[in-house]
């Protein structure tokens, strides 16, 4: 995995499963680091559950494990995350959001919902905290190669076809593509960035989405 491939290349790493949506799991991660490492410089939140359906058909159970995992996850660990930062005076939180969060989509608004909130919850993180040497940063993905994805590929070959077309690059994004834009937040290059978003999608969200009046399309 990847703790084996960071040791191969000489680096350190340790691995700590955890459920996100279970408080006292988000706790004990952090203390893993924490006594592994004996400080915290980055935060990275990165799960995601989502139910898929339509605004008026998703169930309760669905909604609410929605919001716990994604978005209550997501500011419980920059809650337990803050009490190391700010005995050391310094900390980089990064926050998995996406275009989902700028603007809807179809049988995903439950979704929608909480990407919007990891946006806001970083711009108020980044904020609230900025002159205690703390950064916090959102990035939005746009549709990447990840296994769900390939997986639709397989499954639904006619809708990935079309997401990759309505994508100006005209192809998918890959992992590598956001975990470069990680890095960069995540190190001091960053140093005057907090509070902000990183589109990172080919272009989608610049589309407003209106047909060409022309005709015209991408590959012109």
């Amino acid at each position: 995995g990847v703790v084996a491939d960071i040791r191969t290349a000489q680096g350190t790493a340790e691995f700590c499963r955890a459920d996100c949506g279970e408080p006292a799991e988000i706790e004990r991660m952090i203390a893993f680091a924490t006594d592994r490492f004996g400080r915290l410089d980055v935060l990275h939140n990165n799960a995601l559950f989502t139910v898929v359906d339509r605004i008026g058909d998703i169930t309760l159970e669905g909604w609410k494990k929605t919001l716990d995992v994604s978005l209550t996850g997501y500011w419980y660990a920059i809650k337990i995350a803050l009490g190391p930062m700010l005995k050391q005076g310094k900390g980089a939180i990064i926050n998995t959001a996406s275009v989902s969060g700028l603007a809807g989509d179809y049988t995903l608004g439950a979704y929608n919902a909480v990407k919007a909130g990891v946006v806001n919850i970083s711009r108020v993180t980044g904020i609230e905290y900025a002159r205690k040497g703390i950064r916090c940063n959102a990035i939005c993905p746009g549709p990447i190669l990840t296994p769900p994805l390939k997986q639709l590929g397989e499954t639904k070959p006619e809708v990935f076809a079309r997401i990759r077309e309505a994508i100006p690059m005209g192809r998918y994004g890959k992992p590598q593509e956001i975990a470069n834009v990680a890095l960069f937040l995540a190190s001091d290059e960053a140093s005057f960035v907090t509070g902000a978003y990183f589109v990172v999608d080919g272009g989608l969200w610049a589309h407003s989405g209106m047909p060409s009046l022309s005709g015209e399309g991408p590959d012109w």
